[in-house]
């Protein structure tokens, strides 16, 4: 039975939505040159949030598949090549918060 690994990652200060388009890339990229078996579905798209007034853009990442180690060594290697993106990054994309990663 198939896995849904889920991650919620927060851009506070990104206005640009270009910068997190460019970023997406760059995860996907990544992800596509670890080989992961073809039973296994990686989905990473932009999110816009609002809540209490603040609002911005964010990363969702979704890992599909039968084990939840790989799952998670590939939401890992995401979420790794993201904070290493805001760390060249951060004056175009601003700061980030990492949300708990979530297996279903």
């Amino acid at each position: 039975m198939a896995r849904i690994g889920c991650r919620e990652v927060y851009f506070a200060k990104a206005m640009e939505p270009r910068r997190v388009d460019f970023l997406i890339d760059k995860v996907k990229e990544v992800v596509n040159e670890m080989g992961f078996p073809p039973e296994y579905d990686i989905r990473i798209y932009k999110n816009v949030y609002s809540c209490c007034g603040i609002g911005g853009l964010g990363v969702v990442i979704e890992v599909v598949g039968p084990e939840e180690e790989k799952i998670r060594a590939l939401d890992l290697r995401a979420v790794s090549k993201i904070i290493e993106f805001c760390e060249q990054e951060s004056h175009e994309i601003g700061y980030h918060s990492c949300e708990k990663h979530y297996l279903i």
